[in-house]
């Protein structure tokens, strides 16, 4: 198996070598553009939304004319006007946005990268025109902010990350009007002498009777790379990437009161007081060194709260500290290796990302007071700590031999006193033409726990490795996966095969599943009638199939879609499926997973929909009906899910956000469970940066005990609540000061009762 499996990903990576298909002209409008050229004049403005300065008649001046969505490049029916010039160090870019209707303009005040529903203008900027990044740039009407990056490999945004620039607007009867002032300090590019040759997009968020987006480029839906649509940009030549460092203390302030409900013991307090910072320097303008000392998440931000009951796997939470953000593109491949969440408590952190030509190279270096395990299975994972300290080591090197073809290597290595993981992997990328491209990656793991780890933490892994009583020896196995993707105008196809040995271990990135192979295809149908109410129709059907290694059957699937888009920024979802599934095993003397009396035959349905009825009003739902595995007492059940979720914009400056989990699951035709999670966030903002924020979870599960084959309390509720207010004085300095609470009821307790409470304050500030 493993030199079959070897053979097939050997055979993929040698097409990076073989003389490259030409690859298709089918309607490279942009690409074989002129290129627009920015004209350099060394002066600035006065930073206030109105574009009254003279300077802005002498800019390099272009109407944005096409409405690329939900149309297809049709005549746009608003003028938006777009002026740009640059002076060297700053690139500024002015908008002057028409509306017949001014009074229908969707603006808020709402905190940094929340506006996306709102009329937007803005532009995305390739400064090394590779077509691998875009650094995204909005304002809504009323100045709030939006910067992203887009990463052409993974085809995902990350608006986490936040970059230092103005930007001001003005609202009056004709529209309104933006200006934004862009440091290039906080762009990479190529620091060479003469003329550069970036790439870029202007763009307008039209929110209507549905949300326009309106280009300065024609969209090619034949072609599925945006990034190679942008327009070509030249000029900079005098710009210079600066060298400065920057260097961001913080210190965090906490007190925390903690109550042990079942001993009924008294309040224990700690006062905690830690001093942290983060530091990055531009050595050149083509590489970046950051570092870090203590950072944390302050309680600043609660994470969502996902309903996780009757899972087998662990939950993917999103990373918020930003020295582990930036430049995290950098090491972007099929498989998440570099999962920085992973690493709970360091104490300093460093972290080296450098372009060159056609080479990326990114190194990551952190310490940590724990070492955190996701330890994974073909059915369920499991998440254990070692009390050890860890360090943890991360590179990265990628070299795009063009723009349609590139090879990447990647090791991460963990290692304490007792315990290692190194993972070494090779990925790349192969576009054939404008639609079509394969992806692969071939990974191999070594790894070795603590003696007697298993006896110790992990005794329901549900893997045949986890299950061994000598696990002196070391693990070792391979994982791969190849990727294909081929879209037209009105059709797809994607297809992938994912293969991970039973030994196979990423314990720096999120891979929650082994001992598994899997397939899948799908193949959709896309219509764009000329319809008052639709204006977008997808259909598709897909198949895929999972089985451990030995071709045991974990799960298969087929199902069928129904999607449209319409009117008043709607959304409808409609499917239905069937599946066999097998449940989970925790005997140590089964060791064959398909044993007929662990299969369940699977249907499913959904409607999911999802509508702005009114300017400030938003909801959505999610209806499921299924068939379900009871994985607790290994039998098959009904399970009915409600998922709604209600925006209300009250005000320009109030917002409410409810969203609710309803979920209830029938086996052996009696109730075993009913959830109900929701989760309330009420934002009042005071301006543009400045904000108070309430944010109330309440989790409430009611079980059967009498339909579990083991103990279980009849209830579990509990009630977080947290009070945040925060001052934003930029993109990297703020200050919060905040409290928050948590109470808890069971059959033990007998009424929600506070087990934990906490004020905290965190102020960093740029140097």
């Amino acid at each position: 198996m493993i030199l079959r499996s070897l053979a097939i990903l050997l055979y993929c990576f040698s097409l990076f070598f073989i003389a490259q298909l030409p690859a298709e002209t089918l309607a490279k409008m942009n690409s074989d553009a002129q290129s627009l050229s920015i004209p350099y004049y060394q002066q600035s403005i006065i930073l206030d939304g109105q574009l009254d300065e003279a300077i802005w008649q002498k800019a390099q001046h272009f109407p944005l004319n096409y409405i690329i969505e939900p149309f297809e490049n049709t005549k746009a029916m608003v003028q938006t006007d777009v002026y740009i010039y640059e002076s060297g160090e700053n690139l500024y870019v002015g908008f002057k946005a028409q509306d017949p209707h001014p009074e229908q303009i969707r603006a808020y005040l709402r905190d940094r990268d929340k506006v996306w529903n709102d009329d937007l203008v803005g532009f995305k900027l390739d400064t090394l025109n590779t077509h691998k990044l875009a650094y995204h740039f909005y304002v809504n009407a009323k100045g709030v902010q939006i910067d992203s990056i887009e990463s052409g490999i993974t085809q995902r945004y990350n608006d986490n990350w936040d970059a230092v620039w103005q930007a001001k607007t003005a609202i009056s009867a004709q529209g309104f009007t933006a200006e934004f002032i862009i440091p290039l300090s906080q762009l990479n590019f190529a620091d060479d002498t003469g003329i550069k040759h970036w790439s870029a997009e202007f763009m307008r968020f039209y929110p209507r009777e549905v949300s326009y987006k309106i280009s300065n480029v024609i969209q090619d839906r034949e072609n599925n790379c945006s990034l190679c649509q942008m327009q070509p940009i030249s000029g900079f030549k005098a710009a210079k990437q600066s060298t400065n460092m920057v260097f961001v203390p913080s210190i965090v302030m906490g007190k925390n009161k903690q109550k042990n409900l079942s001993t009924q013991e008294n309040w224990h307090s700690e006062n905690d007081v830690e001093v942290g910072g983060d530091f990055s320097w531009n050595i050149s303008s083509d590489s970046l060194l950051s570092a870090t000392i203590n950072p944390d998440f302050s309680q600043i931000e609660l994470d969502n709260a996902p309903l996780n009951i009757n899972s087998n796997f662990s939950l993917y939470l999103p990373e918020k500290r930003r020295f582990f953000l930036e430049n995290h593109n950098y090491f972007d491949s099929l498989y998440n290796l570099v999962y920085t969440r992973n690493i709970l408590s360091p104490d300093l952190g460093v972290k080296y990302t450098q372009r060159s030509g056609n080479s990326t190279f990114a190194a990551l270096a952190s310490d940590d007071e724990s070492t955190r395990l996701l330890i994974p299975g073909n059915l369920n994972s499991t998440l254990v700590n070692i009390d050890e300290k860890t360090i943890n080591t991360a590179l990265r090197y990628r070299y795009d031999f063009s723009d349609d073809s590139s090879l990447g290597v990647t090791n991460t290595i963990r290692e304490s006193e007792n315990y290692h993981n190194y993972v070494f992997s090779i990925d790349g990328r192969l576009r054939f033409n404008e639609s079509t491209f394969l992806d692969a990656q071939l990974l191999s793991s070594n790894t070795k726990y603590p003696t007697d780890f298993y006896k110790k933490v992990c005794f329901k892994c549900d893997n045949e490795s986890s299950l061994r009583v000598n696990n002196n020896d070391e693990l070792t196995d391979i994982a791969w996966q190849v990727n294909f993707s081929h879209t037209k105008r009105n059709w797809w196809l994607s297809a992938y095969h994912k293969y991970k040995g039973e030994d196979f271990r990423a314990d720096l990135g999120f891979v929650s599943k082994i001992d598994n192979q899997e397939s899948q295809i799908r193949s959709g149908y896309v219509h764009y009638p000329e319809s008052p109410i639709w204006n977008k129709v997808e259909f598709w059907v897909g198949v895929d199939k999972e089985t451990n290694i030995n071709n045991e059957l974990i799960s298969d699937n087929a199902e069928i879609q129904l999607n449209l888009n319409g009117v008043m920024q709607s959304r409808i979802s409609t499917g239905i499926g069937k599946q066999t599934k097998v449940g989970l095993r925790f005997d140590p003397n089964i060791t064959n997973i398909t044993d007929n009396s662990s299969q369940f035959d699977i249907d499913f349905s959904f409607i999911y929909g999802e509508i702005r009825p009114i300017a400030n009003f938003y909801i959505s739902n999610l209806l499921l009906k299924s068939d379900a595995v009871d994985y607790a007492n290994k039998r098959k059940g009904e399970k009915v899910q409600l998922l709604p979720i209600i925006q209300w914009d009250v005000n320009e400056a109030v917002n409410i956000r409810l969203e609710h989990t309803y979920e209830k699951m029938k086996a052996a035709n009696e109730d075993l469970y009913t959830a109900n999670l929701s989760d309330v966030r009420v934002n009042y903002q005071f301006n543009g940066v400045s904000k108070i924020r309430l944010s109330v979870v309440y989790n409430n599960v009611v079980f059967n005990p009498s339909n579990y084959t083991f103990d279980i309390d009849k209830k579990s509720k509990s009630l977080g609540s947290q009070l945040v207010y925060s001052y934003r004085f930029d993109a990297l300095s703020a200050f919060y000061f905040g409290l928050s609470s948590n109470a808890i009821d069971n059959d033990a307790i007998k009424g929600l009762t506070t087990n934990q409470k906490s004020v905290f304050l965190k102020l960093s500030h740029t140097l």
